[in-house]
């Protein structure tokens, strides 16, 4: 069941598309409406892989497929809504002397400790900045385990698009933490790719996902989170 989810991604390309014609008459209103219809994307494949991962036996029909769309909505928007204050709040250091630099900075930061967002969504119970901050806390725990397999799918992924470039080693990590983590990276990788390859690079995208799924599952329940419990108590959470 878990690969026919893939051609979800497709249509998800194609909703994005036609949301981007529809709305590029309402001016400034025409972000906000892509933000919302890019978190129903987000949600509708998070809540399909998620059951691909847990290994459930399910028929995707119309009406469950139409479900997805709202079943994880909020939680999307939750996170997205911190990761906008982030960049609103940064936004000031972006225009200083050094803002070339200090983007870099925060751009492989994110891209660093946010690595797990998408499967926090599915897996995790918080939300919002509380996500993030578990997040920042899962890769400081696994951080081999972790980024060893996704280094190697990322390096994979950015030579067969032609991006895989040593020359600037701060843009590569950063597209190396973003390839796989966030629907934008996605869409960059396919981009750089001749169309015949897309259905070749949505399957192995798939594959990555699910990967990641497992493995972040795995690395929960393996004991290794005694930092993280530690630290929850001290939260009183």
């Amino acid at each position: 069941m878990s690969w026919p989810v893939a051609l979800s991604l497709v249509v998800y390309a194609v909703v994005l598309t036609i949301a981007a014609i529809v709305s590029a008459p309402l001016g400034i209103l025409a972000g906000f409406v892509m933000y919302l219809v890019a978190a129903a994307c987000w949600s509708s494949y998070l809540e399909l892989i998620s059951q691909a991962v847990a290994g459930a036996r399910f028929r995707l029909s119309w009406d469950e497929f139409k479900r997805s769309f709202l079943a994880r909505f909020g939680d999307v928007i939750s996170v997205m809504f911190a990761f906008w204050l982030i960049s609103l709040l940064t936004l000031p250091l972006m225009r200083g002397e050094h803002a070339v630099q200090i983007n870099a900075i925060l751009g492989f930061a994110i891209a660093f400790f946010f690595n797990a967002v998408p499967e926090l969504l599915y897996q995790g119970k918080s939300r919002s900045f509380a996500l993030l901050l578990d997040s920042a806390n899962f890769v400081m725990e696994h951080p081999i385990a972790w980024f060893a397999p996704n280094v190697l799918f990322a390096a994979l992924g950015l030579w067969a698009s032609g991006g895989l470039s040593l020359q600037h080693p701060v843009a590569f990590l950063i597209a190396f933490g973003t390839l796989f983590s966030s629907p934008e990276g996605v869409a960059a990788l396919l981009s750089r790719l001749p169309i015949w390859g897309w259905p070749l690079a949505l399957l192995v995208v798939h594959f990555v996902m699910l990967f990641r799924g497992v493995l972040f599952g795995e690395l929960e329940s393996g004991g290794g989170n005694a930092r993280r419990r530690a630290f929850r108590a001290s939260m009183g959470r």
